[in-house]
């Protein structure tokens, strides 16, 4: 059974029509066994107020995300929400999804127009109907899946297990794994060469990278990165793969076969990667740093360092290799950004945004996870060139309204309401652990 989709003001929805999701929270204790989406609750906005409600919709009812189209960048899901720079461009938000536990990966089957997302802590990978916006499906996969990748011909996907050192081998058709691949110590993150048949898989704690066939699934060699190896990237014109190490804050180039072509050191918490083969550039996100790196792919030598939002995660190339698709984990937002840096606009999203890419068949249609809230967020890309001015930043829907009843535990576990300290100054420590 998988997580469900959710539509505002259906039958049994407690919430008022016209409703805004604006955030989606863990309710702790609250996990029924087998049903690993149970006990979500939204955070909603409207105009006149916000309130916090329990939501537990029938499974695959479509997401219907209502509200006008807006012409003023306000962050409402199911807005046109089109940026106002001088060319009259910018984006529009298709809608968002509740897919699970955390989610990190997502890949587009282009040939059904079905999303895979990896939720890493529902252990599963939801399948996404985009066309209807409503969740079709769950495959059980290994221990906290990560990443997620696609090969077409073969119409398998990969999930990166970190937690069972495995890879999982889905049969898209079947819609189930048939079979479990051994790498190196906590996989999470995958690349595939399609053409020269390779699958890559960034090992974590064991600082390598390990090649696949993508016929045999055979493991073909385990090439030696750095602690940290995660996210991968492949140049399928010269047929060099990049790996970025978090831990290590680096990034290393190897031929396809895993030799060796150097290594350079990039900002702190080095984390996605991107290339574009028509420049022979390599982008790299350093979430630490707040910024991308702009590498030559020829002599590794780091061009630039660019300024990005806060704690940037997700990084894709996109398809005319004009842009780049930045999801930015600390302010719940995506950045469409230039090469040149330039961000040229900002699309509110989900909390902690993680695993961005485009759909393959439809370009400008852009998919982000966000680990915070358990959803996916679609949007269209409608910028056609870079805009003469930078974007005016949307505004949260959430600024200015009254913060509601929240309960926290203290440092002994007892629960408190925050209004308890209501004109005083307190401290909210506000953590991940994984």
């Amino acid at each position: 059974m998988g997580p469900p989709a959710f539509k505002a003001g259906g039958t049994g929805d407690p919430r008022p029509a016209g409703s805004i999701p604006v955030r989606l929270r863990r309710k702790a204790g609250q996990v029924a066994a087998g049903k690993s989406w149970v006990g979500l609750a939204y955070l909603y906005a409207s105009e006149k107020e916000v309130a916090v409600s329990r939501l537990e919709p029938a499974e695959g009812a479509p997401l219907e995300l209502g509200g006008a189209p807006e012409t003023a960048a306000a962050g409402r899901e199911g807005a046109a929400c089109l940026v106002p720079t001088a060319s009259g461009h910018g984006y529009r938000l298709v809608g968002e999804v509740a897919v699970g536990y955390d989610p990190e990966g997502v890949a587009v089957d282009v040939a059904t127009d079905l999303a895979y997302v990896s939720c890493s802590r529902s252990n599963a990978v939801t399948i996404v109907d985009l066309a209807t916006l409503s969740v079709v499906g769950s495959i059980q996969v290994g221990r906290e899946p990560i990443d997620i990748c696609i090969d077409q011909r073969r119409r398998r996907a990969f999930t990166a297990d970190a937690r069972s050192d495995q890879v999982s081998v889905i049969d898209l058709d079947a819609r189930q794994v048939v079979a479990t691949i051994e790498v190196g110590s906590f996989p999470a993150g995958l690349a595939v060469d399609e053409s020269r048949r390779r699958l890559y898989c960034g090992d974590t704690m064991g600082c390598t990278m390990t090649i696949i066939d993508l016929d045999s699934l055979e493991v073909l060699a385990q090439a030696e990165a750095e602690l940290g190896a995660g996210a991968i990237t492949v140049d399928l014109v010269r047929g060099r793969v990049y790996c970025v190490n978090f831990v290590a804050s680096s990034m290393n180039a190897f031929e396809s076969d895993g030799t060796p072509l150097g290594r350079v050191k990039l900002g702190e918490g080095t984390c996605a990667v991107a290339v574009s083969t028509g420049t022979n550039r390599v982008y790299a996100v350093n979430s630490l740093a707040s910024t991308i790196s702009e590498i030559d792919g020829e002599s590794l030598e780091v061009l630039a360092d660019y300024r990005v939002p806060n704690a940037p995660v997700g990084l894709f190339m996109g398809f005319g290799e004009d842009r780049l698709y930045v999801a930015n984990r600390g302010d719940g937002t995506a950045s469409i950004l230039g090469l040149d840096g330039r961000e040229w606009a900002r699309v509110p999203v989900g909390s902690a945004p993680g695993g961005i890419t485009f759909h393959p068949g439809r370009p400008e249609i852009v998919l982000v996870t966000n680990a915070g809230t358990g959803s996916l967020t679609i949007f269209e890309d409608l910028l056609t060139e870079a805009p003469p001015a930078q974007p005016v930043e949307p505004v949260h829907p959430l600024v200015g309204q009254k913060l509601p009843a929240v309960t926290l535990p203290d440092l002994d576990g007892k629960y408190h309401e925050l209004s308890e300290w209501e004109g005083k100054p307190y401290i909210v420590n506000v953590f991940a652990s994984w």
